[in-house]
Order: structure tokens, then sequence, then C-alpha cells
């Protein structure tokens, strides 16, 4: 165990067994294949500031800045299935199953229990799971997801998944 991961388990606690605890939480008949944590290229940005003007300046930041992030990495038609992911900043568990992808807020931390279930999107309607070969800070890959309806969704896997993780979703 490395340095940062005994300050990460300081301020973290323990790790969940996500098969276990997500598994429970699937359809009968359904498990989990693979998982990473991620946090939406295009998530929506904040604003704060201090007085009247460095606030309405950060907000007016912050939408351009969030307009142009979903224009890159977000695309797709209101309604559609891309458009119905978390766009907040995160983190978030994504599930690869046997029948759906789905979305899980565990918390900051990523352990707090119960999980609260975001999305779920069939399999079926998952078209592909790739490496942009792009990262983003600390090095993480930024996978896009895109959708039978033509849409798609740049994510930030911030669990760096390895080998695994690329073999299922290239089987998608």
């Amino acid at each position: 165990m490395g340095l940062m991961d005994k300050y990460k388990a300081l301020f973290t606690g323990p790790a969940i067994d996500v098969a276990s605890e997500i598994g429970r939480l699937l359809p009968d008949g359904d498990r989990v294949l693979v998982h990473s944590q991620v946090v939406p290229s295009g998530f929506k940005r904040g604003g704060g500031g201090v007085g009247v003007d460095g606030r309405l300046m950060n907000l007016v930041t912050s939408a351009v800045e969030t307009a142009v992030s979903r224009s890159q990495h977000t695309g797709g038609e209101e309604g559609s299935t891309a458009r119905t992911l978390p766009n907040e900043a995160g983190p978030y568990l994504m599930v690869i199953s046997e029948q759906s992808l789905s979305m899980w807020d565990l918390g900051m931390t990523g352990n707090q229990l119960p999980a609260e279930h975001l999305v779920t999107i069939p399999r079926a309607q998952v078209a592909s799971i790739v490496d942009t070969g792009k990262t983003a800070q600390g090095g993480v890959p930024v996978a896009r997801l895109t959708f039978a309806d033509g849409s798609f969704a740049d994510q930030r896997l911030i669990s760096k998944p390895g080998p695994e993780f690329w073999s299922v979703a290239a089987a998608i």
C-alpha cells in the first residue's frame, strides 16, 4: 500500500464490495461484471465568489464553461439516452452488468451506503464504450459511451480501471 493509498484510507474508510452491494440492488438474474468510479467530462460547473460583481462574473463564466464542455463531451438531443446520465460533478459509480449499464451515487468517498440509484440503461441501448485515448486531471482515462440513438457522453474513469474493464467494455 503506497502513501497515497494510506491517506485515502484515512479519509474514505473501508472500500465496499461493489459486486455484493450493488448486485443485491440489480434485478434478479443480473450480476455486476465490472465497475468504475466516474465523473462526467461535461459536468455542470458551479460558480461562487464574493460580492455581487464577483459572484455574477463566476456564474457567467461557469455557464460558458459548462456549455463549451457539454458541446464537446455530451452529444444528442434533449431526451436522448446520453442526456439521461447524471451531469453534476459526481463522482458516481458506473456499473456494467450482464443486462445493463447503471450509475449509482455512493457519495464523495465512494463507499456511502445505501447506494442511490441514478439511471439504468439496457445493454441493448449501449452501442459502445471506448477509451478515447485522452486523459483528464490526474491522468485518468476518458471513456466515450455511445448509445443506440446516436447520443454520446464522455466519462472520466477516476478509478483507472484495468484490462478486465476494457475487455468487458469492448464486448458490448
